[in-house]
């Protein structure tokens, strides 16, 4: 009897490890869960994702995780010059609004057109609304205010390494984008209870390491939110 009810035990103790390790999987695409440290700079409660097992120590991460903490603290300051030394010198970084991107009509900045986009105040069209499509006008700066660092990424609690963490009702096509590069989301869930956690946001930082030596270089940003 003792021994049949040890068992019943053990049975429901790994049907809950099962299913914990199913939601996990499920949140992050195909990523999996790693609980090893992140880079002194990220947010330190900050929970790392990865996308492949391979890819699980931190130490391989290190360069990449760097590289996104430099972007993330460039834009907090409002640093564009610094911002545009991170930039990819030959494809430069592409701004996409809302999850899908696309090379049509996203709008590309090599350095040197980024340090100047940041002076000159030129509005420029970004894409277009979610739903009420309407033109998304705005200078450098307030780009960046308001589809960029509309909040502190720095903070983030939750940070996918080339895995998706976010999932709305845009197609989300980084992979398919970006084929031959990495990507950071850095990811904050749905606060207000009111809303059934459709207040979340991510900011995907997409970069490029062409001669594999862990240099990597920012080609993209891309903003993320639920949206109707």
């Amino acid at each position: 009897m003792k021994q049949r009810a040890l068992l019943c035990v053990l049975a429901l103790l790994l049907g809950a490890s099962a299913g914990l390790l199913l939601n996990v999987s499920q949140l992050s695409g195909r990523g999996l869960l790693a609980p090893g440290a992140i880079s002194a700079s990220a947010a330190p409660s900050a929970v790392l994702f990865t996308a492949q097992a391979s890819a699980i120590d931190p130490d391989s991460n290190a360069p990449l995780l760097e590289a996104g903490s430099s972007v993330l603290a460039a834009l907090k300051a409002g640093d564009l010059q610094t911002l545009a030394a991170l930039v990819d010198p030959d494809r430069g970084v592409t701004f996409t609004s809302y999850s899908t991107v696309d090379p049509r009509s996203d709008l590309t900045f090599l350095p040197d057109q980024l340090s100047q986009a940041g002076m000159n105040r030129t509005p420029y069209v970004w894409g277009y609304t979610q739903g009420k499509g309407d033109a998304i006008t705005m200078t450098l700066p307030e780009y960046l205010t308001s589809y960029v660092f509309n909040i502190d990424y720095t903070q983030a609690p939750m940070i996918g390494v080339d895995a998706l963490l976010s999932s709305g009702n845009s197609l989300e096509n980084v992979r398919d984008a970006y084929p031959e590069d990495r990507f950071l989301e850095y990811y904050f869930p749905g606060q207000d209870p009111e809303v059934g956690g459709l207040d979340w946001c991510a900011l995907k930082l997409v970069f490029s390491d062409r001669d594999h030596t862990g240099s990597y270089r920012l080609v993209g940003i891309i903003h993320s939110e639920w949206t109707i």
